[in-house]
């Protein structure tokens, strides 16, 4: 503290800057925790369909299914595995969206594939769950994006929807729209509040914070919207409460602002 010449006390520049190096400590304290709850979320998420299928194999040797069919069910189990070590690095890359930096490699690609195969991976989830995924897309969905980010995407709004929607029919659809590719998850669980739906995409400290309903909204929602921000495409949601609610993701499918994603990766 410092005296003026009326005698009065003020705060001393020191004492400020110390406040203010305080207050930056408390935020970055904050937002690490934060992101430590948004890592957990991720990580646990594609869990539930490898124990599914863990269990569905045991009940299958215990039931004495012949080999070819246990092999079957094995090589799946082991995909689920290995897309679930591809989140993982996926994860690792979050530290560089929160800097503003992405790592993404968009290619051509078959959306068609991409999506099929998340469909198939959240399939013992969904049964779990007492959920009849539909599956509307074309046979082939030509386009340039980056794989792993799209089955990220469209992993967390599934997982999202098995999770809110249990016992509901949910739709999973892809098209060309346009110069877009859109796909997107349709359910019919109990809806987002207008307010919600202005929230639900924000920086995930903010929905973690005091404010935010039991449960959460899935906090993967803002991977999300980031992962389709940095192919340069846009994510809406359309929802009613108590009629289910609908995220359509649009990405540009010629990859548009591919060529400047791969000169920031290599930089």
């Amino acid at each position: 503290m410092v005296n003026d010449n009326e005698g009065s006390r003020h705060p001393s520049p020191t004492s400020l800057s110390g406040e203010a190096e305080l207050q930056e400590l408390r935020e970055a304290l904050a937002s690490r925790d934060a992101f430590l709850a948004l890592v957990a979320h991720e990580l646990r998420n594609p869990m539930t369909p490898i124990l599914a299928q863990v269990q569905r194999l045991r009940r299958m040797a215990q039931d004495g299914s012949d080999a070819e069919i246990l092999a079957r069910g094995a090589e799946r189990a082991e995909r689920l595995v290995v897309h679930y070590i591809k989140r993982v690095t996926t994860l690792l890359d979050v530290t560089r969206i929160r800097a503003g930096r992405v790592d993404l490699k968009p290619e051509p690609h078959d959306f068609a594939e991409t999506a099929g195969q998340v469909v198939e991976s959240l399939g013992p989830a969904a049964a779990y769950s007492g959920c009849r995924i539909e599956f509307s897309c074309p046979e082939t969905l030509p386009a340039v994006f980056d794989r792993l980010a799209g089955e990220q995407i469209l992993e967390n709004l599934l997982s999202n929807a098995i999770k809110y929607a249990p016992g509901q029919p949910i739709l999973v659809f892809a098209r060309i729209d346009g110069e877009d590719l859109a796909f997107g998850v349709s359910d019919r669980g109990p809806g987002i509040s207008p307010h919600d739906q202005q929230r639900i995409f924000e920086r995930f400290e903010r929905l973690l914070g005091a404010g935010a309903p039991a449960g959460g909204f899935g906090v993967g929602l803002w991977v999300v919207r980031r992962l389709v921000e940095a192919m340069h495409g846009r994510i809406t949601v359309s929802s009613v409460e108590g009629q289910g609610s609908t995220f359509t993701v649009r990405l540009p499918r010629s990859g548009a602002g591919a060529d400047d994603q791969r000169r920031r990766g290599e930089t």
